[in-house]
């Protein structure tokens, strides 16, 4: 993106979360990036805030039971991000259909796949209308194991949403 050049130069420091970001902020300061401090700070959960919670604390119990609707599957994923193209959310969709289709409807009643995302987005898409889609499978099941959650949490639920689920997207 040479339209960021001005924005760069006029930087001290300019820092990516991924390799690819200061690659590219190299590549447009070419060679000018030789006078910049350029870094990769690699993102992630930040453990002062984020941690493990005991199976058996009250409050986890209790979020549990309110994000699963009082029925905690076995096996759970979250999806936790900004719905945007380039997630490729739908194909996370599909993914966890085409997964959920190799369980036994019984098993298929204990898995839940949590979208904690916004349903509907300009630069997204209509997750209602992807979840429809793929809700009825081949032998007419009828799918009811993806959550959309669009309701924004504080970071002492998200701790709670991350001890919630058993693997995150």
């Amino acid at each position: 993106p040479q339209y960021n050049e001005e924005y760069y130069e006029s930087c001290d420091l300019l820092m990516g979360i991924s390799k690819q970001t200061k690659f590219i902020n190299e590549i447009v300061l070419g060679d000018k990036a030789k006078n910049k401090l350029i870094k990769y700070l690699p993102h992630g959960l930040n453990s002062n805030y984020f941690y493990s919670l005991p199976e058996i604390d009250p409050i986890l119990i209790r979020f549990k039971q309110n994000i699963f609707q009082g029925k905690i599957p076995k096996f759970s994923l979250l999806f936790n991000s900004r719905n945007i193209r380039r997630k490729q959310i739908p194909d996370t969709i599909l993914a966890w259909r085409l997964f959920t289709e190799q369980l036994s409807p019984k098993e298929r009643d204990n898995v839940r796949l949590i979208l904690h995302t916004e349903d509907v987005s300009d630069h997204g898409t209509d997750l209602h209308a992807v979840i429809d889609y793929f809700s009825e499978g081949e032998d007419g099941y009828q799918y009811s194991d993806i959550k959309l959650d669009p309701s924004r949490l504080s970071t002492e639920q998200m701790n709670y949403l991350y001890n919630s689920v058993d693997g995150v997207i």
